[in-house]
């Protein structure tokens, strides 16, 4: 797999963890739809600035895009969504993020179950 491939596919896979389409992605970076869609197949080799566009539409770090293994959300992007809260909102969604995190402990069998 080349470069452009692999970029297109962590897009894809950044996008879709947002729960968006190709054309809600493409509105948040000020790009066309099909733009993002060639970009996501691999078919187009990307510019700088346009790089920036998609970073900046998925409130993600430049670097974050050239990660291309599969990893949990990171923190910092957890953050950078959180910025744009109000700080009682913050606590709130911070609350549920604590409760969703031990109920998920809960669920999962521990390793020395195993």
């Amino acid at each position: 797999m080349d470069i452009r491939q692999s970029f297109g596919q962590r897009i894809k896979e950044l996008r879709l963890r947002c729960g968006w389409t190709q054309e809600e992605l493409a509105e948040r970076s000020g790009l066309h739809p099909n733009y993002v869609g060639q970009v996501e197949r691999g078919e187009k080799n990307i510019s700088l600035e346009n790089i920036a566009k998609l970073a900046h539409g998925l409130h993600v770090e430049l670097s974050l895009l050239f990660q291309f293994e599969k990893h949990p959300v990171p923190a910092e992007q957890i953050r950078s969504l959180l910025e744009e809260f109000a700080e009682e909102d913050q606590f709130f969604v911070m609350r549920q993020v604590e409760e969703m995190a031990r109920w998920m402990k809960q669920k999962r069998p521990s390793t020395r179950d195993m």
